[in-house]
């Protein structure tokens, strides 16, 4: 199997799990996460990967609202990627050398690729707007 088809089997495993755990009241968790899945790649590509991530770090915040808990699964879906445990992505990100920090963005990039077409067909998000809205 390519690294291609890995990176799209894990997006859709990772998407239909969002997809099926967030349903009725958590429908605005899915529909954030959608969002962010168009979003995050533009982030990326904008920032860097370590500003992306850094963002998100801070919007998880504690959990309780639903944007904060979007903002954790992109960033347990980001760790999953890049094949480390979720509470230290951030130092992970940051530690890695300039040719490892080029490859972790581009398997990101790569992979969200994935994470954005599954946004559209599993989660019925079609751009990047609920991730914008309520603040």
């Amino acid at each position: 199997m390519t690294r291609s088809q890995q990176l799209m089997q894990t997006a859709e495993r990772l998407v239909r799990e969002v997809h099926d755990a967030h349903t009725g009241s958590e429908n605005e968790v899915r529909k954030t996460y959608g969002g962010l899945c168009h979003e995050f790649p533009v982030m990326v590509r904008t920032c860097g990967l370590c500003q992306a991530v850094a963002f998100s770090l801070d919007k998880a915040g504690n959990n309780d609202k639903p944007r904060e808990k979007a903002h954790e699964l992109l960033l347990r879906h980001v760790a999953c990627i890049l094949g480390v445990e979720r509470n230290g992505l951030g130092e992970h990100i940051q530690e890695l050398s300039t040719v490892d920090y080029m490859l972790a963005t581009r398997k990101i990039v790569s992979a969200w690729l994935f994470f954005k077409r599954f946004a559209v067909s599993i989660l019925k998000v079609k751009d990047a707007r609920p991730a914008k809205e309520g603040g």
